[in-house]
């Protein structure tokens, strides 16, 4: 279960994609819930390993009732990280798929932004005229042809 590989590498991704000077609320919700979900993982990881001693312990020691005990308190507080850190997932997807639309729009608003009119009535340079009668830059410069 090493999701922090998957998560970190995803994560990387996505920051690289919209690496801004001011980052948007969307990066800014990815981020935080990547670090929570981050410290839920680690938690749950240090339980588990406690877990796994636990287990080591009972298996040398049986006639422990303390052990036993220490087992049952255990494997609650795990099954509760699990339950937390899948949560912490589900949010931290939840935002990156929001991050994700929001790229998009931003994407769409600058190919808007970035297509020229285009005029049937003119080929090659004329055709980045808005009217017949505009100049170009550098036009103004150089004599008209007759």
């Amino acid at each position: 279960m090493r999701y922090t590989t998957v998560a970190s590498l995803f994560f990387s991704a996505f920051l690289l994609a919209g690496c801004t000077s001011h980052p948007s609320p969307q990066q800014t919700m990815v981020d935080d819930r990547y670090m929570v979900y981050k410290d839920t993982y680690e938690a749950y990881a240090d339980a588990e390993s406690k877990y796994l001693n636990l287990l080591f312990n009972i298996e040398r020691m049986p006639e422990e009732e303390e052990l036993w005990i220490m087992k049952r308190e255990q494997m609650l507080e795990l099954m509760q990280l699990r339950d937390l850190m899948l949560q912490a997932r589900a949010d931290l997807d939840n935002a990156m798929q929001e991050w994700e639309t929001h790229m998009i729009e931003l994407q769409g608003e600058a190919k808007k932004a970035k297509i020229k009119q285009y005029n049937p009535n003119f080929t090659g340079r004329d055709a980045d005229r808005t009217s017949p009668g505009q100049l170009l830059p550098g036009e103004a410069d150089r004599p008209r042809k007759r």
